[in-house]
């Protein structure tokens, strides 16, 4: 677990990491040119109106009892939230 604490890289860690992500970019771009782009289409969303116009924006207020009847984890008078989950 040591191995993840942040510390002073070397000029030789620095050259292995730019190696690896050389690597992953080499490997990412030969995949991608296998694509066959011929088999793709274009998407196709419609819309009645394709920008929002300014000042339209519905602004709702949101009630403090329902936002925590709906959070999950609470802690006296505050939300307990994932820290570094992602």
């Amino acid at each position: 677990m040591a191995d993840f604490l942040w510390h002073e890289i070397s000029e030789k860690e620095k050259q292995e990491i730019k190696e690896q992500a050389r690597k992953i970019l080499d490997g990412f771009s030969k995949k991608l040119s296998r694509i066959d782009v011929s088999k793709i289409s274009e998407p196709n969303i419609e819309r009645k109106e394709c920008e929002r116009k300014e000042g339209e924006c519905k602004k709702e207020f949101i009630d403090r009892k329902i936002m925590f009847e709906n959070a999950p984890e609470k802690k006296s008078d505050f939300i307990v939230g994932e820290r570094k989950g992602w």
